[in-house]
């Protein structure tokens, strides 16, 4: 039989949405790597997926695993045959091991090392239809599922019911029980839009042969026609779409038919801050919104229904009957929340506990208003307005909206200061001091709101491992990787120029827990190690600039460092230099560093000795001027190259005479400090 193509789709109830497409792209791995890892050759994969259904395509699959070339190597010749030159124990085992009868029928293998009885053999490659079954038990075994069910009187477990499994090689059904299911070649077509079964001819037939079943299997294919859809629904009402990409994929898992229909609601809402509308239609309808060409929220919205209705106004009406009490109640919330003052909300915080051993959202609240004034202060930003909205920043979460749409914490914290009366700045900082709050997310975008940010974040962290709950393996509650990143990507890229030791030891002490922030800045410093290996720079760089003379206190001025020593090791120069740095390193590895004497000119005998020393002083001078940046400060250095390589062809550093040696040590220690005082160049790789 010729290759041919592999069908197999697992038919159930629907599947978590939000997980469909993991889902998918797992099973086609993990057959592929079954079927790779069992001999069987294919040329290509697909995967399908919707609602009700997980599906893969392999393509030109062989039907038989390759046959294999066997050689083993059995007993020496010596141990294969008795005095009389009988077979042996050892011998006969090996033969039955090979399925060989007779074992002197057996090859020889001579080398160097003596003579053995050699085995050579093909062993017959299986067939598909006899290993499939356990292939694809194996592959839907493995699956990323977060919690799997049971039903019926069964034990099978899998993320949803499964009611039909379809197996076809080619054009023929491949006998085989998936899930306690027979295998066939029915499946099942689009709940309404179709008859219901239908039959799967062949599996290249697959896709096309549920098309006309109204279900378009192909999840990318769908998600096209459904942004081709949005897009040309916005365009009917002139308007811009605000397309959200999560909130796409999740819709194209929630249907098997899209079919995209516009509807309104009354203007009068548009006074409930956009975000609180926002929230409403995606997160509990999963609308898409729209709006105008200043950016301003529109009385429209998109729905995709999961049909192609006789009469669209119905669906619609349907959708705008929904969202009504829900953008109502959004109302309401927001006009009995506005009631009452942000201090008089601050004051409800001291019934929520943040966390048991840390205190309730009402001490967290003082502590972040006395840290982000505190950070403001070091920074030379407006100390007022970051104490205050570090104080007002969490008064929010006591709100009716928050607790409706937890999403919304800040944001609406923003909108009730602004009713208050306070700052602009004050209203911004509550607004955003969650930022970034995710990967890559956007940053506070004015100096207040990164102080408050900072100070949230740096609360947050330094408090849990104080109290000794670190993030460990997958468990990370509170999530601090995400925070402490944060924390990094403020202080560098919004140009915090902070000592973030110092602001550890202040939250620390705010916090009135006995114990030590070496742990907490550790780390940080490790985080920002990932996040630099993220952005290309050498881990080596990082960890010249971590362990040198200055360490790492301040993140920013340490990134200007770090980016000035990845430019520098491109430098022509940079070789000698950082092989040089190592010998130096090297040499002083075992010297007692702390005993030395300054180094003393009259005991210099090499014309080398006396020329680097010059040089080192000469650079010591220019660097305690303070007006090179570092990228100048590199090219002095580079500057000491040529004596520091005709110093070590010179001189010999371990030399006999004791005081000889530690003066020649000591000009070595002088000259590897004012290296270490930018970066330790010895960890570099050349």
């Amino acid at each position: 039989m010729p290759n041919d193509h592999l069908l197999l789709e697992i038919g159930t109830e629907e599947l978590p949405p939000k997980s469909l497409k993991k889902l998918m792209s797992s099973l086609e791995k993990n057959l592929s790597e079954q079927l790779n890892s069992a001999g069987f050759t294919f040329t290509a994969t697909r995967s399908f997926s919707t609602p009700r259904r997980l599906a893969v395509l392999i393509e030109d699959l062989a039907n038989k695993q390759i046959d294999q070339q066997i050689e083993k190597r059995g007993p020496a010749v010596s141990a294969a045959f008795d005095g009389n030159g009988d077979p042996t124990k050892a011998l006969l085992g090996f033969a039955r091991s090979c399925g060989v009868e007779d074992p002197t029928s057996l090859e020889r293998l001579t080398s160097e090392k003596g003579e053995w009885v050699f085995y050579r053999g093909v062993q017959e490659g299986k067939y598909l239809h006899d290993e499939i079954e356990l292939l694809v038990t194996n592959s839907v075994a493995n699956l990323p599922i977060d919690r799997n069910m049971r039903w019926g009187s069964k034990r099978l477990e899998f993320a949803r019911p499964v009611h039909w499994i379809v197996l076809i090689y080619g054009n023929e059904i491949v006998p085989a029980n998936i899930l306690g299911k027979a295998t066939g070649r029915t499946s099942r077509g689009h709940r309404f839009m179709s008859d219901g079964e239908c039959t799967i001819p062949s599996a290249k037939d697959y896709a096309a042969t549920l098309e006309k079943a109204s279900v378009i299997v192909d999840f990318e294919q769908r998600q096209q026609q459904i942004l081709k859809q949005l897009e040309d629904q916005a365009s009917f009402l002139d308007a811009n779409l605000e397309l959200d990409e999560a909130l796409l994929e999740e819709v194209t898992a929630l249907v098997e038919f899209p079919c995209a229909l516009s509807g309104s609601f009354e203007s009068a809402f548009l006074e409930i801050p956009e975000e609180a509308l926002v929230s409403v239609m995606k997160k509990h309808q999963r609308y898409f919104h729209l709006t105008n060409d200043k950016g301003k929220l529109l009385p429209n919205f998109i729905t995709v229904s999961n049909l192609a209705s006789k009469d669209p106004s119905i669906v619609i009406a349907g959708n705008e009957r929904v969202i009504r009490p829900r953008l109502a109640d959004a109302a309401f919330f927001f006009r009995k929340d506005s009631a009452t003052t942000m201090e008089e909300k601050l004051a409800r915080l001291q019934s929520i506990v943040f966390q048991s051993e840390l205190g309730t959202f009402f001490e967290k609240a003082e502590r972040i208003s006395k840290l982000a004034e505190f950070i403001a202060k070091e920074t030379e930003i407006d100390e007022i307005a970051s104490s205050r909205a570090g104080l007002l920043c969490k008064a929010d979460l006591v709100s009716e909206m928050v607790n409706e749409f937890p999403d919304l914490q800040g944001t609406m914290g923003g909108y009730y200061a602004t009713n208050d009366g306070e700052d602009e700045n004050v209203c911004s900082a509550i607004r955003q001091h969650y930022m970034p709050d995710y990967s890559g997310a956007d940053l506070p975008s004015n100096p207040v709101a990164s102080c408050v940010a900072l100070a949230d974040k740096l609360d947050t962290l330094v408090g849990l491992f104080a109290i000794g709950q670190p993030p460990s393996g997958s468990r990370d509650p509170f999530a601090l990787r995400r925070q402490t990143l944060g924390i990094v990507r403020i202080c560098i890229e919004n140009k915090l120029s902070l000592d973030i030791r110092t602001s550890l030891q202040t939250s620390l002490d705010l916090h009135q827990h006995e114990s030590s922030t070496d742990e907490v800045f550790d780390y940080i410093l490790d985080r920002l190690a990932n996040w630099y290996g993220e952005l290309g720079i050498d881990q080596d760089v990082f960890n010249a600039v971590r362990y040198s003379h200055a360490g790492i206190t301040d993140l920013l001025e340490a990134d200007h460092r770090i980016r000035s020593v990845q430019d520098f090791r491109q430098h022509q120069q940079a070789t000698n230099l950082i092989e040089a740095n190592k010998r130096v390193a090297n040499i002083l590895k075992k010297a007692a560093l702390d005993t030395l004497e300054p180094p003393d000119p009259s005991l210099f005998r090499e014309v080398s000795e006396k020329s680097l020393a010059d040089q080192v002083e000469s650079t010591q001078k220019v660097f305690s001027e303070g007006s090179l940046n570092y990228e100048e400060k590199f090219l002095q250095l580079a500057q000491l190259q040529p004596h520091v390589d005709k110093y070590f062809n010179d001189v010999m550093v371990m030399a006999d005479d004791e005081s000889l040696k530690n003066n020649r040590l000591a000009a070595l220690a002088e000259l590897r400090l004012i290296f270490l005082e930018v970066a330790d160049f010895s960890l570099l790789q050349s």
